[in-house]
């Protein structure tokens, strides 16, 4: 895949995801947001608070791999690199794989209190995100490196690391959307 289909495509579909969130999430009244379809599953806000503490994470490493991309003259590249540990992030980080996966503690918000300003931060989480990837046309997405883990010792490249934190948010957003339409069907939610 060419890098400016990879980023056309990234910033298309988190522009509809924050569309999504505005038009038919941020309205809805805090104990909507807190229903629980079943007792093992997340609600809407915890969902929320995950994908944000993900964001708030790897935003910060994204803008300086950017900054020190642009610093070398790192030129846009015609073919977007995945590495192994890259595409197996992407797949299961894939809206359409309907696989469970633990969340590491520090990433489970589960039956933690929080309240609705939990949406507001992941709109602007996701506006920042929006930023990094228009900044990332600017740069070669295969040799802009972005840490991992605590130490940020191990890398991905910013490709990889832009698709994964995108589907992410796609499939926890979609996890959202089931619950208000089972909300809905058990009517339980009116509108």
């Amino acid at each position: 895949m060419t890098q400016s289909t990879l980023l056309d495509r990234l910033e298309t579909d988190l522009r509809q995801s924050l569309d999504i969130v505005r038009t038919q999430i941020a309205q809805l009244d805090e104990a909507a947001l807190q229903y629980r379809s079943a007792p093992e599953r997340w609600n809407a806000l915890e969902c929320f608070a995950h994908v944000n503490a993900y964001l708030e994470r790897y935003i910060p490493r994204m803008e300086l791999a950017v900054h020190k991309a642009k610093a070398r003259q790192w030129k846009p590249v015609d073919e977007v690199k995945y590495t192994g540990a890259g595409k197996k992030f992407i797949r299961r980080a894939n809206p359409n794989n309907n696989k469970a996966y633990k969340a590491a503690k520090y990433y489970n918000f589960a039956h933690r209190p929080m309240g609705k300003d939990i949406v507001k931060g992941f709109t602007i989480n996701a506006e920042r995100l929006l930023r990094v990837i228009l900044a990332a046309k600017e740069v070669n997405l295969n040799k802009a490196k972005v840490g991992r883990g605590k130490s940020g010792f191990l890398t991905f490249n910013l490709g990889n690391t832009l698709e994964w934190l995108v589907l992410h948010t796609q499939r926890h957003l979609a996890q959202v959307q089931t619950q208000i339409e089972q909300m809905k069907a058990r009517g339980v939610l009116t509108t």
